[in-house]
Formats: C-alpha cells, sequence, structure tokens
C-alpha cells in the first residue's frame, strides 16, 4: 500500500486536477472511506411538513417529537454569469471543493463563465474540457466517491455549455418574502449526522490529530509540497486494556489543505508522537478506517465491535497545499471505544491475490475458500489497488451453485474509500476478486507496482481467514 511523499507533476495533475471527491448534493447516499458507511442518524418522530410559497421559505426537518409541518422550502441559485442550469449543477455538485476559495486540494474555482476558458497547469487544454473528460471518465468520475456521480442530464447540461465555448449568461434569483405553509406532517429536532453524541455512557471518544512534532498540541505545518503523505503514530490512549471501537468520527481542521486520511492499527509497538513523511506501505499494519471529503463517521450496529488490539496507530494524511506558505493542521480522527466489549467483534479481512503478473495489463483474481464453519456477517467492502487501478469486483459462489455480488465498483487511487455491503456467508462459499488495471501491473509494496485487495470488515473476527501465512486474517488466492 506504498504511496510516494510526492508524485510527479503528471501525475498529480491527473489525480487531482479537478478534486471533487464529496462534492455532491446533499440529498445524495454517501459511502465513507473506511469500514463501514456512514449512515446518517435517521429522524423517528415524523416527516417533513409540505407547504408552497415564493421567496426564501425554510422547511423543518423531522426529529423526535410532535408538531406541526415546518414552512415550504424552495432553492435559489446564486448570482453568477452562468446560466441558471448550469450553475445548479456546479453549485450543488462541485461547489463545495470548487468555489471562490478551492477545497480539499482542487486547484480551481468553478464558479464563473471566464473559469472555463483558462488553462489547466500544464496548459496541456482548457479547464473546461478538462471538466468534460473528467464527468465522463467511467473509471475516474468526477465527483469521485464517496459523492455520487452526476446524473446523464448533469452531464449533458455542462457538456453541452462548455462544448459550446462556455459563455456567460445570466440567471435570475428568486426574490420575494413570502412563505407557504406547511401541512401534513410532524416536526421536531432536526435529525443528526453527529454519531458521537448518541454514543451509550460506557464509550470513550479519543482524538488522534495531526501536530507539530515538537507537541501534540499545536497543529502540523503541512509545507507547500504539493502532494504530500505524512503519518503521525499514536500508542493507544486506552493503554494495554482490551476495547472495542464501536464508532469515528473525521475531525477536519484545515479544508484548504487537506485530501484524504486512512487510520491504520499496527501489529508492532509504535512511538507515539512520532511523525514522519510517508511511503504508504504498512505491510504489518491492519486499515481500520479512513476518510475522504463527503464522509461523516460511521457507528457501528449495537452488538458489533470493530477490532484495535495492535500495538499503536497510524494516521496517514495525505496533503495537498498548493498556497506560497505553509499551512496549520490540526485534522484526523475522533475513535470511540468500549471496555464493555461487544458479543460480536468484527475485523477487517484481506481477499483478493498477490498473483499480479500482467505485462499488457488486464485483470488479476484471487479466491477465498473460507476455512469457517460458521456463517460470516460482512458489514463493508474497501477495494485497495494502486495507481493503475481501475475496477473491483467481489463475487460470492454460494455452495448450492447460486451467485451473488458483494461489490463491483471502479477503483481511483486519489479516493479510496468504503462501501456498504451486506452478506452473509455461509460454510462452503467461496469468494472471488478481480481486479482490472490500466497498464502494465506487477505485484509489490511499490505506489509503482500494484496491488488487488478488498478489505472487508466482518465478524466474527478471523471469520473469512484461510490459514493465511502472510498476515492475519488473510483470505487471498494466488
Amino acid at each position: 500500500m506504498k504511496r510516494p511523499a510526492a508524485l510527479n507533476l503528471t501525475l498529480l495533475l491527473a489525480r487531482i486536477a479537478l478534486v471533487t471527491a464529496g462534492c455532491s448534493a446533499s440529498s445524495a447516499p454517501e459511502p465513507s472511506l473506511g469500514p463501514s458507511t456512514p449512515t446518517p442518524i435517521p429522524s423517528t418522530g415524523g416527516s417533513r411538513g409540505t407547504g408552497t410559497g415564493t421567496g426564501s421559505g425554510t422547511g423543518t426537518v423531522a426529529g423526535p417529537g410532535t408538531g406541526t409541518g415546518g414552512a415550504g422550502s424552495i432553492s435559489t441559485v446564486a448570482a453568477s454569469d452562468l446560466p441558471c442550469d448550469v450553475a445548479s449543477v456546479l453549485q450543488s455538485r462541485c461547489g463545495d471543493c470548487h468555489g471562490t476559495t478551492p477545497k480539499f486540494g482542487a486547484p480551481m474555482s468553478l464558479t464563473v463563465a471566464a473559469d472555463f476558458g483558462k488553462r489547466t497547469k500544464d496548459a496541456s487544454t482548457t479547464v473546461g474540457q478538462a471538466v468534460i473528460a473528467r464527468i465522463n471518465d467511467d473509471a475516474h468520475p468526477m465527483p469521485q466517491a464517496p459523492a455520487a456521480r452526476l446524473t446523464s442530464s448533469e452531464r449533458a447540461t455542462l457538456t453541452t455549455w462548455i462544448n459550446a465555448g462556455a459563455k456567460p449568461g445570466t440567471c435570475a434569483v428568486a426574490t420575494g418574502s413570502g412563505s407557504g405553509a406547511g401541512s401534513g406532517g410532524t416536526s421536531g429536532t432536526t435529525g443528526s449526522t453527529d454519531t458521537v453524541a448518541m454514543l451509550d455512557p460506557d464509550v470513550t471518544c479519543y482524538d488522534l490529530t495531526a501536530h507539530d512534532p515538537a507537541s501534540k498540541k499545536s497543529p502540523y505545518h503541512v509545507p507547500t509540497t504539493p502532494d504530500l503523505y505524512h503519518c503521525f503514530s499514536f500508542a493507544p490512549p486506552w493503554g494495554a486494556d482490551k476495547v472495542h471501537m464501536v464508532d469515528w468520527k473525521p475531525l477536519i481542521d484545515n479544508d484548504k489543505v487537506i485530501h484524504h486520511w486512512i487510520l491504520y492499527n499496527d501489529a508492532g509497538t509504535v512511538t507515539d508522537g512520532a511523525d514522519v513523511d510517508c511511503s504508504g506501505a504498512h505491510p504489518s499494519a491492519q486499515m481500520v478506517t479512513g476518510w475522504a471529503p463527503g464522509g461523516q463517521g460511521s457507528a457501528l450496529p449495537k452488538n458489533v465491535g470493530q477490532d484495535v488490539s495492535g500495538k499503536g496507530f497510524t494516521l496517514e494524511i495525505h496533503y495537498n497545499n498548493t498556497s506560497t506558505t505553509a499551512q496549520p493542521d490540526a485534522s484526523g480522527v475522533k475513535v470511540c471505544v468500549t471496555k464493555k466489549l461487544r458479543p460480536n467483534e468484527a475485523g477487517i479481512h484481506w481477499l483478493g491475490t498477490e498473483g499480479i503478473a500482467l505485462p499488457a495489463g488486464g485483470k488479476a483474481t484471487g479466491v477465498c475458500k473460507p476455512t469457517t464453519q460458521v456463517p460470516v456477517t460482512i458489514i463493508s467492502s474497501t477495494p485497495h489497488m494502486h495507481l493503475l487501478g481501475r475496477h473491483l469486483t467481489t463475487s460470492i459462489t454460494r455452495a448450492n451453485g447460486k451467485a451473488d455480488m458483494l461489490i463491483d465498483e471502479p477503483f481511483d487511487f486519489a479516493s479510496q474509500v468504503s462501501y456498504t455491503t451486506p452478506q452473509v456467508i455461509n460454510p462452503g462459499d467461496t469468494l472471488t476478486t478481480t481486479c482490472e488495471y490500466g497498464g502494465a501491473a506487477f505485484y509489490g509494496q511499490g505506489t509503482k507496482q500494484e496491488m488487488c485487495y478488498n478489505f472487508v470488515l466482518a465478524y466474527p473476527n478471523g471469520g473469512l481467514a484461510s490459514g493465511s501465512f502472510l498476515r492475519k486474517n488473510g483470505c487471498t488466492g494466488l
């Protein structure tokens, strides 16, 4: 799982020229990068009120409690020189990253018509043509996961306008003060996506964040290196006690420089507080969770706790500081654990293969034949390849011959995320993982070498193991 401290300019442009990971409409469901998918806590007290009207009416989101429906809501498009249909797509789907002030490593704004006529950093094309290429790229689409992909209609809107010259337009902004009365719903407090706020009393949370080498209380100063991977080490803050991780939440401090992060649980002892530029190779560590823009955190089911029994943690953060000065950052993760162990212990399992020898590119396949004699419940899947990885599938062949699909998703090295993939694997079932590459691929730890893994969170811990000598919970086939 190796990544360089800095990639060359060509790679950087190819991977982050139009970074919009997580820049999606709020209505789209968003799986997170990490061993389980962030599911907003549902409101349980009622439904959204309905209403009609114009102007700036706002609606009340349902939550616990009862009452009358809120005022009907309307959406408006901020004033710009973009045509209304174009502005609507850009503001709702791309604006979080490509706004007036770009965030999450995005190298440019996409807020006015003139932005689309500018040249990309390598001057090879216009920003507008680069937008068309990425939103229509099946292998590496923008927005990236965990954001939902643009619909065919949204892609057509942008493509047609850009190909016609990306000319300025007008978009009248809705005005007025009227608001329609809501009806037919009950209301209460807003449903919360902050899972940490609703934890059991026996759960304790700890912050693992980027910090200055001299003090954990001071932020790390991100250098102007354009594509930096930096690792921070932590001893288990709960000491040697056995715990289960039951929830996590991203802590995002400086959204102008952070691209994504991954948290690993190390089998060997780490030096608490150490930090170093890192290569991305963590052969003795288990991936615990991770975040990309759009991820919100995730609570495990009440009867499940995740194994974090290693001797320390490594927080690997991918930065992209495009400013001219070092930028402070204290991003990281809030890890929530309990000493009151839950009845089902989940762990990360390795599916895939090390048998990758493809001089002309193509596909590599590994078959997992679990030795378990009990049912295994899969919670989520996290594909992992390197720079040439394009697509990953894991299919299930049942003992009776029936076929089911666990996961079938495109892969992008710059946006590695998890997907909720609920399945139960029974004795006699097998799992076949296939990885597809966009060029010559050979197995290895280096970024310019390749891997083929699906990190599966499942319980019981070790339930998908096949007696691998390579690693804990390994079930890869050559």
